[in-house]
């Protein structure tokens, strides 16, 4: 059985069960309350790079996160603004496809790619970048909050059974109502043209998933968002936002959740006190959870997920409310919350992780690769014994917004940008 972090005081715990008192949350920063924190000279966040923000700068204009100067001080040393790293890799940009705007990809046995779109629906692209008609049989979406579908992700026996996955929000039922999230279950046509046998195993009401990831065991862990920057939702023990939840492929609750025993609490939850993860991935090696977390302003997070912890927000965050204003006085540090494994300040909004395992590219391998979306870079993170050591920027001169990041059964990184139309980027050796 798994055991419950003491993530919360009594007192705390009472106040997210209690419905009319709600779960932690504090008021929007006065105007005259938000204080100014000069714009430094390194947007991208890294020490020392000043002359390289300043030639990205004149390339691409400049960054929305640049006029943030912030710098919140670490309870650990190496939590953020690490080091470049000593060695990298010479690599070229290849362009693999243009479809409409996208979210995510899954790479099919063949090697194709199985493609989802931000309006809905999913398509195919072959190794040459052909793009398919729309596949049939996807469900229709609401954008209630912003990216509203995530996926698609291949059940790990997806070579016999062709079963995968598939997170979304749907419109309301009745006008008022709150909007539902869904998780779907569905066959992929032998084709790769239609949905066969579509249904939903999982919905609950405010669900917003972002990313879903199938744990070694079999299980679904599912990242759902909040976009409020104050709270109280990703503190409530029973509303879905600002949460990983667990089910089983079936739709069903594990026996093991780390809630089922907390009285009044969702028995989905699986870790509380997040505000928006839009990258998610399982550390080969340890099977264990990684997430990149988006808060409101600055203080991006990249956490390594235990089951019953709660990992602070609203009550701690090394960023601040959308306005500039602080959250809870600027507190970055309560015994009982997690700390993340790392963050960056001014902001990269992370989105799409994977672990680099492949040989392409060998001295990344072992490494952590986050997109950036208002950050518009692919972050490569150095690590060792689960932390992180060096840090690079790439693809700064893109200037384009990197939604999802996978690795390829040929060892080359693949990307989707989050652009108008988006993309198929691949990464590979200078030399190929």
């Amino acid at each position: 059985m798994l055991k419950v972090s003491r993530a919360m005081s009594a007192v705390a715990l009472v106040l997210a069960l209690t419905p009319a008192a709600g779960a932690w949350s504090q008021p929007a920063a006065p105007a005259a309350a938000i204080p100014s924190f000069p714009p430094g000279p390194d947007y991208a966040g890294v020490a020392g790079s000043a002359a390289e923000n300043a030639r990205i700068a004149g390339l691409c204009g400049a960054n929305r996160n640049a006029k943030d100067g912030y710098v919140p001080t670490p309870l650990l040393p190496d939590q953020a603004h690490a080091p470049k790293p000593a060695k990298t890799e010479a690599f070229k940009v290849e362009t693999v496809a243009k479809l409409d705007r996208s979210v995510g990809l899954a790479f099919l046995p063949d090697g194709k790619m199985l493609v989802s779109q931000r309006a809905g629906g999913l398509r195919v692209v072959d190794a040459k970048g052909q793009v398919s008609e729309p596949v049939k049989g996807a469900p229709e979406i609401a954008g209630v909050m912003g990216t509203s579908n995530t996926g698609p992700v291949l059940d790990r026996d997806f070579a016999k059974t062709r079963i995968l996955y598939y997170g979304y929000t749907a419109a309301p039922p009745a006008k008022g109502e709150p909007f539902m999230g869904r998780i779907m279950k569905a066959r992929l046509s032998a084709d790769d043209m239609s949905l066969e046998d579509a249904k939903t195993i999982y919905e609950d009401k405010y669900l917003s998933p972002r990313r879903i990831v199938q744990a070694k065991d079999g299980t679904l862990l599912i990242a759902s968002a909040e976009v409020a920057d104050r709270g109280p939702n990703p503190q409530s023990m029973t509303d879905p936002r600002g949460k990983v939840l667990r089910i089983k492929a079936d739709g069903t609750i594990p026996k093991d959740n780390p809630y089922l025993k907390t009285a009044g609490a969702n028995p989905a939850l699986y870790a509380v006190g997040f505000r928006d993860i839009q990258a998610a991935a399982l550390n080969p090696t340890t099977g264990e959870l990684w997430v990149g977390e988006n808060e409101p302003m600055g203080g991006d997070e990249l956490n390594r997920i235990k089951a019953g912890a709660n990992y602070g927000f609203p009550i701690i965050s090394y960023g601040r409310q959308n306005n500039g204003g602080m959250i809870n006085g600027g507190k970055t540090v309560q015994e009982g919350l997690e700390q993340p494994v790392y963050y960056w300040t001014p902001s990269i909004a992370p989105s799409g992780m994977a672990f680099y395992t492949g040989k392409a590219l060998p001295a990344w391998t072992g490494s952590v690769f986050v997109g950036a979306m208002s950050g518009q870079q692919l972050v490569r993170l150095q690590m060792k014994n689960g932390r992180v050591v060096a840090e690079e920027k790439l693809l700064l001169d893109q200037c384009k917004r990197m939604k999802d990041v996978s690795q390829g059964p040929d060892g080359a990184i693949y990307l989707i940008t989050d652009m108008s139309p988006s993309e198929i980027l691949r990464i590979v050796p200078a030399g190929k």
